[in-house]
C-alpha cells in the first residue's frame, strides 16, 4: 500500500506526447477535467436534493483527431491499471456489437453529441487518447473526468464553449449519455461540478432549481483531505442495480405525482407509502414493499436536509458544526457502506470521516487536522492505499 502522489507531468502534455506516438500526429484538440469529491447527498438527485462536491487538483486529459475510416479508436492509460485500446464505431453502438463497457460509454458519448448538434453529424472516425493522473477506485471520479474532458475536447470548436450555458448543456450531455450507455450508477453532479466547478470552494448543486453555488472549502477549517481505500485500480459497480431501481422508483413516483421532484412533494413520504400500497392492493407486482419504499424517501429527504445544514455551516465558516453533520449517521437504507474504514480512520486521528460516495465506491474521505495530517498518511499507507485531495480548478480546453 501506498501514499499516492500522482504524476508530475500534466495530464494535458502526457495526452498529447501519448496521442503523437500512438497516432502519427499531434491532436486536433486537448481538453482536460479535473477529479471531483463528495462532501455531503450524492444519493439525493433524482429526489430534487442538494449535492456539495469540490474539485481535485488530479486531472483526466483528452486528445481527439479524425480519421478517414469511420472507426473510433479509444486509447486509455491510468495509473494501476493496464493500457486500454478499444475499437468500434457509431454503427456498432446502433447495433449493441460493442461488448468493452468504456467503449460503449465514451462513443455513447460521442453520439449524444452529434444528436445534440455539439459536433458534426458528419463525425464519423476518430482517435481518441485519454490519460488520467488518478486511478479508478478513489472515489474521485475518473470516469466522470475523462466524459467531461472528452467532450470538452470534441466541443472545442464551438464558439460558446466557455460560456456557462453551454458548460450546463455538456454536463447535462455527458451524464445522460453516461445513464443510457453505462452499468454504472450515475453521480449527475460529478459532470457538473467538473465543467461548471468554481476554483479554490466546494460547490453546492441543488436539484430543485439546477443551481450551482460556491461555499468555502473545508481546508480553510484547519483540514487536509485524503481518499483513503483498501484497494485502487477498479470502479465500483457491484451497487449499480440495487440503485438504478431505487432511481427509477423515484422516477415513477415523480411522474405519478405529476411533479418536478419528490422534493417539492408535501408530505412526501407519507404520501408515496400510500400510493405503493394502493398499488400492492390492486394487485401490481411491481410495487416495492412499503416499508422499503418509506425507508428510501425518508433518506432522501433527510439527506438533502444534512446536505443544506452542510452548507449553512460551511457559508458560516462552523467547523465543529461542520465535522459533526459530517459524522453523524446517515438516515436508514439498504446500500452497502465501508463503515469499518470509516471507524477506523476516525480512531487514527481524522476529525471527520464519511463514505467517498455511498453504493458506488469503497474508498473513505478523511478529514484531518493539519498538524496531524503527516502522521495521519504515514499511518495508514502502510495498510491502505492513500491520496490526498488538493484543491482543483474546473475543465478546460488546452488545444
Amino acid at each position: 500500500m501506498a501514499f499516492y502522489t500522482g504524476p508530475e507531468d500534466a495530464a494535458a502534455g502526457r495526452a498529447v506526447e501519448k496521442h503523437k506516438a500512438l497516432v502519427g500526429h499531434a491532436p486536433a484538440h486537448v481538453a482536460s477535467a479535473p477529479g471531483t469529491w463528495v462532501l455531503i447527498g450524492e444519493n439525493v438527485d433524482h429526489f430534487g436534493g442538494v449535492t456539495i462536491l469540490g474539485l481535485a487538483g488530479v486531472r483526466a486529459a483528452a486528445a481527439v483527431s479524425p480519421r478517414e475510416d469511420g472507426e473510433i479508436v479509444i486509447r486509455a492509460e491510468g495509473p494501476l491499471a493496464e493500457p486500454l485500446e478499444v475499437r468500434g464505431s457509431l454503427s456498432m453502438l446502433a447495433d449493441g456489437s460493442i461488448e468493452n463497457p468504456l467503449a460503449n460509454r465514451f462513443i455513447g458519448l460521442i453520439q449524444a453529441l452529434i444528436q445534440r448538434q455539439i459536433i458534426s453529424r458528419d463525425t464519423s472516425g476518430m482517435d481518441i487518447t485519454i490519460v488520467s493522473d488518478f486511478p479508478l477506485g478513489a472515489g474521485l471520479g475518473a470516469l466522470y473526468a475523462a466524459d467531461a474532458a472528452l467532450a470538452l475536447a470534441l466541443a472545442a470548436e464551438h464558439p460558446e464553449v466557455n460560456e456557462p450555458p453551454l458548460r450546463a448543456r455538456l454536463a447535462e450531455i455527458c451524464s445522460h449519455a453516461v445513464a443510457t450507455h453505462s452499468t454504472l450508477a450515475v453521480l449527475r453532479a460529478r459532470h457538473t461540478l467538473a465543467l461548471r466547478g468554481t476554483e479554490g470552494q466546494v460547490n453546492v448543486v441543488d436539484y430543485a432549481d439546477g443551481s450551482v453555488t460556491p461555499a468555502p472549502h473545508p481546508a480553510k477549517l484547519g483540514v487536509r483531505i485524503f481518499s483513503v481505500a483498501k484497494e485502487l485500480g477498479q470502479p465500483h459497480g457491484a451497487q449499480a442495480e440495487q440503485i438504478a431501481q431505487w432511481r427509477g422508483f423515484i422516477d415513477d413516483a415523480v411522474s405519478n405525482f405529476g411533479v418536478t421532484s419528490l422534493r417539492e412533494l408535501p408530505d412526501n413520504v407519507d404520501r408515496v407509502v400510500a400510493w405503493v400500497e394502493a398499488r400492492r392492493d390492486a394487485g401490481d407486482a411491481n410495487a416495492p414493499d412499503p416499508a422499503t419504499a418509506r425507508q428510501w424517501v425518508q433518506f432522501c429527504e433527510t439527506e438533502t436536509l444534512r446536505s443544506l445544514a452542510t452548507a449553512k455551516a460551511l457559508r458560516s465558516r462552523r467547523g465543529n458544526e461542520l465535522f459533526t453533520l459530517l459524522n453523524s449517521r446517515s438516515e436508514a437504507h439498504d446500500i452497502d457502506t465501508p463503515d469499518a474504514l470509516v471507524a477506523q480512520v476516525l480512531d487514527g486521528g481524522a476529525v471527520a470521516a464519511r463514505p467517498a460516495a455511498a453504493g458506488t465506491s469503497q474508498a473513505v474521505m478523511a478529514f484531518v487536522p493539519v498538524q496531524d495530517a503527516d502522521a495521519f498518511v504515514d499511518r495508514f499507507a502502510e495498510d491502505f492505499e492513500v491520496l490526498e485531495i488538493a484543491a482543483g480548478e474546473p475543465a478546460r480546453v488546452e488545444v
